[in-house]
Formats: C-alpha cells, sequence, structure tokens
C-alpha cells in the first residue's frame, strides 16, 4: 500500500496538470454530494441539544364538529398534557411548549435606557430540559412549581448573557427586561444554532407566563390549544405502541365530549417521528427503519446523480492517462505482471488522488454551508426566516462525526471506481504485443 501511495504522488509530481483537474473536479463532485449529506445530516441526526432525535415523537390534534369544520387549536391544552399524555407507560419524557405562531416579537435589555436588542422566545415546560440536553454554562433550569405559579423566570442562552451582561458568570438571579417587564435570570445555557427550530431561542420562559390564556387553550373543545406535545420514547418503545396506548384514551375523551355536548366530533392525534416530519417525501405510516430507509432514496439518488456527471468527465481523463501509460502496462504485463494486479494498483493510485479531492470537497462543502447559513432559500430547509439581527451560528458536530466521514469516503470510493475501473480495464485488455507496440 505505501508503494502504491508513493507511486501515486510520483505520478503527480509528473503529471500535475492531470492531477490538479482530477482533483479539481472530484472536489466539486464531493462538495456537491456532502452539501445534500450535511442537509440531511443537520435535519434528522442526533444534534446537540436534540440528542434523542431518534426516539423523538412531535403530536399534533386535529378536532372537526358534526358539520366538519375544524374546531380549536391544531396544539393541545394544558389539560389535555395532564389527562392524555402524562401517564403514558411508553414515554420518557412528555414535553410542552407553545406553538411559535402564538409568540409575538420580544426585546431584550438590562435596565431602562439602554440598548435593545431583538431575541427569539420560546415557552416551554419544565420538561423541555429533559427532553433536551441542554449544557447550563451556570444556574440552573425553571422547575415545574415555578411553571404552575407562572413565576416570570427565564433561562438564556450565553451568546445574549455576553450581549447583555457582558459575561456568562454570576448572571443566573440577574434581572432582564423583556418588553420593558422584569423577568428573573435563573440560568444559563450553552448556545443552540438557529438551525435546530424545535430547540433553539434567545429565552426560554414557563409558557403560563403568556398574559393571554386563550393562546392555549381552546374555549370549545377543552384538549384542543396551542401547545406542541413531544413525546421521547422509552429505549425498547416504538411509535406503534406509543399509538396503541393513545387510542384509548382518544376513544374515552370523544365519548365524554359526546355526553357533554350532545354533538359528534372527530378527534385525530397525529403523531410524527422526528425524521418523518423531516423527510415527507412519501407518506410514512408504521414510522419503522425501512420506512425511513425508503424516504431517503430520494437524496441518496441525488448524491449519486451528482457524483455520476463529474464521474464521466473523470472518465476521460482517466482513459488519457490510460493510454499515455499504455506501454507501460504492456511491459509489465510481459514481465509476468497480472492484469487483476495492474487493474488493482490503477485503481488505488486514483483513488489516492480521489481522497485529496474528497478532503478539498469536504472543506468545500463546510464553506458552502457556512456561506450560505443565512441566505433566505437555504434557511427555508430548516424551517427559518432570514434575521438581519441575529446571524445563524453552526455547531462543530454538524460537520465533524463518523457517520458524515463515512459518508464522505463511500462518495470518494464510488466516485473512484465510476471513474477510474471502465478505462482501466478498456486498455488492460489490449494484448501485450499491441500495448508494446502503441509507443516506441
Amino acid at each position: 500500500m505505501i508503494k502504491i501511495i508513493r507511486h501515486a504522488f510520483a505520478l503527480i509530481r509528473e503529471d500535475k496538470l492531470f492531477s490538479a483537474i482530477y482533483v479539481a473536479g472530484t472536489a466539486v463532485a464531493i462538495a456537491s454530494a456532502m452539501v445534500v449529506a450535511l442537509i440531511l445530516h443537520i435535519r434528522i441526526s442526533n444534534i446537540y441539544p436534540e440528542e434523542h432525535r431518534d426516539r423523538t415523537v412531535y403530536l399534533k390534534s386535529y378536532f372537526k364538529n358534526d358539520k366538519g369544520a375544524f374546531v380549536g387549536y391544531s396544539g393541545y391544552s394544558p389539560l389535555a398534557v395532564e389527562e392524555l399524555f402524562s401517564h403514558l407507560k411508553c414515554a420518557e419524557v412528555v414535553s410542552a411548549n407553545m406553538d411559535n405562531s402564538y409568540v409575538y416579537r420580544f426585546t431584550a435589555c438590562e435596565e431602562l435606557g439602554k440598548q435593545e436588542m431583538p431575541v427569539t422566545m420560546k415557552f416551554t415546560d419544565a420538561n423541555f430540559y429533559r427532553l433536551y440536553d441542554f449544557q447550563f454554562v451556570s444556574g440552573r433550569p425553571y422547575t415545574d412549581e415555578q411553571l404552575q405559579h407562572a413565576e416570570k423566570c427565564i433561562v438564556i442562552t450565553d451568546v445574549l448573557a455576553r450581549r447583555v451582561f457582558g459575561t456568562t458568570e454570576q448572571v443566573a438571579g440577574r434581572q432582564l427586561l423583556l418588553n420593558y417587564l422584569p423577568y428573573r435570570v435563573v440560568g444559563v445555557v450553552r448556545e443552540v444554532s438557529p438551525l435546530l427550530v424545535n430547540s433553539s431561542a434567545d429565552v426560554y420562559l414557563p409558557y403560563t407566563v403568556n398574559d393571554s390564556r386563550s393562546h392555549w387553550q381552546s374555549r370549545d373543545v377543552s384538549y384542543a390549544g396551542g401547545l406542541e406535545v413531544t413525546v421521547l420514547l422509552k429505549e425498547g418503545c416504538t411509535y406503534q405502541m406509543l399509538k396503541d396506548e393513545l387510542e384509548p384514551y382518544r376513544a374515552k375523551y370523544l365519548s365524554m365530549l359526546r355526553q357533554a355536548t350532545g354533538r359528534d366530533y372527530e378527534f385525530s392525534i397525529d403523531a410524527q417521528m422526528h425524521w418523518a416530519r423531516t423527510l415527507n417525501f412519501e407518506e410514512s405510516y408504521d414510522m419503522s427503519t425501512g420506512d425511513m430507509l425508503y424516504n431517503l432514496q430520494y437524496p441518496a439518488l441525488l448524491m449519486l446523480l451528482l457524483l455520476l456527471l463529474p464521474a464521466i468527465n473523470l472518465s476521460g481523463l482517466v482513459s488519457n492517462q490510460m493510454e499515455a501509460r499504455i506501454a507501460e502496462m504492456g511491459i509489465r504485463k510481459a514481465f509476468g505482471a497480472k492484469r487483476r494486479t495492474l487493474l488493482s494498483e490503477v485503481i488505488h493510485e486514483n483513488l489516492v488522488l480521489t481522497l485529496l479531492g474528497g478532503i478539498a470537497g469536504y472543506a468545500l462543502s463546510w464553506l458552502f454551508i457556512s456561506a450560505m447559513c443565512s441566505n433566505t432559500m437555504f434557511l427555508a430547509l430548516f424551517e427559518r426566516e432570514y434575521d438581519p439581527i441575529n446571524s445563524v451560528s453552526l455547531q462543530l458536530d454538524m460537520f465533524f462525526t463518523p457517520t458524515l466521514f463515512l459518508i464522505a469516503f463511500v462518495c470518494c470510493a464510488v466516485l473512484n471506481l465510476m471513474a477510474a475501473l471502465i478505462p482501466a480495464w478498456s486498455s488492460l485488455r489490449k494484448p501485450i504485443v499491441e500495448s508494446l507496440n502503441q509507443k516506441r
């Protein structure tokens, strides 16, 4: 292997133009494929603080009256969270937070007269910090008791703490004005990238402090409200087990609603695994691993296409290089070298060039994502809107994971095979005499 690598670098020095074009072409191809892989990785993989996306289920509700009209909200009320979800045996954590569509704009400042800055808010319950693995720089999360008493306590990010207070130390206990109203900081967490829409915000606070109760409970149907419910399944429990456990509660509530109102309602619980809500190419029913892999076929085909088109051009380059080396191959075959050995060497030599291009392409994909992370169309892929005030931050674990390295290596190997195998095999099939007479 060391001999092959040395020979490959000798060929690079010998034909610098070919090597540069080959590495550049490979870099563009790998970068294109890796951009798709990186976007999927950010959307569906376990990333801080959403470390358990593979077991996370999002729940919405749909109520219709006897006339077929939608009633209430697409979320749940605190009553529904207590009676319908808090006793689930297959749930490790049940958390509720206010739908972002009910959250108005906020500004923050340390005290009156100081510069105000716009901030993003997330109204949550105390279980939100069990659902997501936040890293607390200082302080602690607010408790369920503080949620019940609607205490004006907040958790802020370390970035906001530095912007407002100039430090992240001894921030817990200090006061922050939100829309000119005082709130007490109880904890500071490491910032979450805005690309993670389910867990990112500048300020987290109990949903009960919102002064408009109509935003989170319907007057017509007591279970309908403005709260989004998220369930973290226990290890070993499945999506179908959750659906089966919820069904008796759903039927019981419909019966109670019919007795109380004398009207027939339709009530459906829409449950989606995290990957299913993200990869909505095909309707998912059982939310199984096979179902997920079936949905991944579309981005996989796109990645293959992005590799195939450059591979055709690179194949032409390799074919020209093999024509230049055909006499060398003929001499080696005349001295007893087997075709399989020569083919293996050619593929490994091109693999070295492909890996060099792959490293450059991987770096190029990071640069592309970093440069585009504030672009409106790019943010739309993550259900985000452009914010001219707050820049989009990227986390290291979005780029450096064993899975991504494996994907990059597989892309390199596939591209190398597509580009080098056919022209190398075609050249090596020529008879020894023809190869020797190719160049005298």
